[in-house]
């Protein structure tokens, strides 16, 4: 990947900021960001979960109940982090752009700004700190990070630096010492409750204690070196969990993140917020917290620290992923979610080839629904078309399924929030690039061969034309029978 930044525009950029020189005494920043990592944790109060390390992050500081990603897939979001920009603002939006383009004039990554005052910059998989953590950028750059591991810097020299956490991400990991039974969970109220889903579910659960694991590494590692004090941690997830009406979807499982704050000493500890914050709010916040004054185009808002501010809504964007095309928009305002679907002519449940091989909830929908069998609320996932205005009232709905878009009773708050998304959507996507038909053919044609791919490892003898019935027994004898 390249990323080139205009070396005119980046001396004025930090004139402009007040940068001059090397900052010294300035705290370190870090970022720990788990792959698909929902608020299934204790701290957030789920029962069937073991995470004592995230739990002793949250008593020892901030844990914000309400915290959305910007998008509900991988890419689109981390690269709305990392520039604190909105995905089509930078023109990230499809998961893993094809057409990748530079970012556009007078925005470059946090790195760029946090170099420019001495910060040493890494990006680290906390599995193998000496090996690179996952990117997943939608635009062309190079030399974001000066290296992997903050212990490749210079003695004294502040750092900026991520440690990115595969887990929960699919394929799961399983918990031996700490065992999830599938009988026991406490299903989300989202999902028709079946063995299989069960199952996965709790495998889900396993993964999270997996990525615990590593986040008490982490964070053993900052108090050994005696870098704990001196450390703003952020710990976040980079979007909602991995099942099949959350990741990809705007509604509350694939954009609702835990986000913690540590700083000892500065910030209060054992405190929980019920305020509304987004991810692209972490690097306005970030910038601020170590003394860097944001660029004035960031969207993102400063949730911390004396210049803290509150946000009244938190937005969501969802376009292609992989080969399943889609165009939504969400807004929210912490009680009411308004959708907006802007290809309503499609299925939710249209073809994705990565949940098809993923996901066994894909196809036991896709049986069930055949044999007319999937009951009431959850078929309504398998309807032809989507309405072009969902509306949800989080408090009364909080599975989101009764949509009152074409309620009278709703009608002011409907307005309200289409009226603010549609106008906020003509700024923030005047730089997106819709892709062409070619374009979405060869995402088709990738996705086809990924999964055609991924479903071997499990049956040799599968092809592209093997039936969810035939998919949904295979997950059975590996999920089911011990």
């Amino acid at each position: 990947m390249k990323y080139f930044i205009n070396s005119i525009f980046l001396k004025a950029l930090l004139l402009m900021l007040g940068i001059n020189g090397l900052a010294q005494n300035r705290p370190n920043i870090l970022w720990i960001n788990a792959d698909d990592l929902g608020i299934e944790l204790g701290c957030y109060g789920n029962p069937d979960v073991k995470t004592p390390n995230i739990d002793r992050l949250a008593k020892q500081g901030i844990l914000y109940k309400r915290a959305y990603a910007n998008a509900p897939i991988c890419s689109p979001s981390r690269s709305s982090m990392i520039t604190g920009m909105y995905p089509p603002s930078v023109n990230s939006h499809d998961h893993r752009t094809i057409n990748m383009t530079q970012l556009p004039q007078g925005t470059a990554p946090i790195t760029t700004y946090f170099k420019a005052q001495g910060y040493f910059c890494t990006n680290g998989n906390s599995h193998n700190m000496a090996k690179s953590g996952k990117e997943d950028f939608n635009f062309l750059a190079e030399n974001l990070f000066d290296g992997t591991d903050w212990k490749q810097r210079t003695k004294d020299q502040p750092f900026f630096a991520q440690v990115q956490i595969h887990e929960p991400h699919r394929d799961f990991v399983r918990d031996k010492d700490n065992p999830v039974a599938a009988d026991k969970v406490h299903l989300p109220e989202c999902y028709p409750d079946y063995p299989i889903i069960r199952a996965d579910w709790a495998l889900y659960l396993e993964s999270v204690q997996e990525c615990d694991k590593q986040v008490g590494l982490i964070l053993d590692r900052l108090e050994k070196e005696g870098l704990a004090d001196n450390t703003i941690v952020f710990f976040f997830g980079d979007n909602g969990r991995p099942h099949l009406r959350d990741k990809q979807f705007l509604y509350e499982g694939g954009l609702r993140v835990p986000l913690i704050v540590r700083y000892p000493n500065h910030f209060k500890p054992k405190i929980e917020k019920e305020e509304l914050v987004s991810l692209i709010d972490v690097t306005a916040t970030s910038l601020a917290l170590a003394g860097i004054v944001p660029p004035s185009n960031l969207q993102g808002t400063i949730f911390l620290g004396k210049k803290a501010q509150k946000i009244k809504y938190v937005y969501g964007f969802r376009d292609r992923a992989g080969d399943a095309v889609e165009n939504m928009r969400s807004i929210c305002n912490g009680r009411y979610k308004l959708i907006w679907n802007r290809t309503p002519d499609g299925p939710w449940m249209q073809l994705s080839s990565y949940k098809k091989a993923q996901y066994p909830a894909f196809s036991l929908y896709n049986v069930l629904y055949k044999k007319g069998e999937l009951t009431a609320p959850f078929n309504q996932f398998m309807a032809a078309t989507k309405p072009v205005i969902e509306l949800f009232d989080l408090k009364k709905d909080p599975m989101e399924f009764n949509n009152l878009a074409d309620s009278k009773k709703y009608k002011k708050i409907k307005k309200q929030l289409f009226q603010e998304i549609s106008t906020q959507m003509v700024a923030f996507e005047k730089n997106r690039i819709p892709e062409d038909e070619k374009t979405i053919k060869k995402a088709k044609k990738e996705s086809l061969e990924y999964y055609v791919k991924q479903i071997k490892t499990h049956n040799q003898s599968f092809t592209a034309k093997t039936t969810d019935e035939e998919l949904l027994k295979d997950w059975e004898n590996r999920l089911l029978k011990k």
